[in-house]
């Protein structure tokens, strides 16, 4: 499984852990079987970067271009390292060193910083829009309405990106709510 899908659909699953786009966990698990505990400092950092990333400006196009460079990016069998607990900031630096990858993105309108952004904030608005409201508790995170509203008038586009985040497998919706 490659290094994005990973990530991305640890984003699109795991909004109670405020996963971003590129985290994949290759730390050494803990006593359960479940990543390490992240320390008070990569809560906070993981947090502001959640909110960050809900209130990324989505370009109207963005779902269709994600969809091609994450299909472009898994034919040429990108998979770089990475670690759980990764801010946004590394992530982006990360993205920006894996050979190859520069130009597929630039190739669909992406730079690293927009990939990663734009990618996180697709799996973290989708994921939050499929919590119920009475379930919502008292979350932090918003996202931004017209992000929202991208999302739900393109449900088509968001459901071929998350097919490709799942490997091609059609399934479930993004944030693992089923069709209803």
């Amino acid at each position: 499984m490659s290094f994005f899908r990973n990530g991305a659909l640890g984003v699109l699953g795991a909004v109670s852990l405020l996963a971003v786009a590129s985290a994949q966990t290759v730390a050494p698990a803990g006593a359960n079987g479940q990543p390490p505990a992240l320390t008070p400092e990569q809560q906070a950092t993981m947090q502001r970067d959640a909110n960050t990333a809900l209130h990324y400006k989505l370009a109207p196009d963005v779902l269709p271009r994600l969809t091609s460079a994450l299909k472009a990016i898994q034919a040429a069998g990108i998979q770089p390292p990475s670690q759980f607990g990764m801010s946004l900031d590394q992530q982006i630096g990360l993205v920006e060193q894996v050979k190859g990858l520069d130009g597929i993105l630039k190739a669909n309108g992406f730079t690293a910083r927009e990939f990663v952004m734009s990618l996180t904030c697709v799996g973290l608005t989708a994921s939050l829009m499929n919590v119920p409201p009475n379930q919502a508790g008292s979350s932090t995170l918003v996202p931004d309405a017209g992000n929202a509203t991208l999302l739900k008038n393109n449900d088509a586009q968001l459901q071929a990106l998350a097919d490709v985040l799942r490997g091609g497998q059609p399934g479930g919706r993004p944030g693992g709510g089923q069709p209803q």
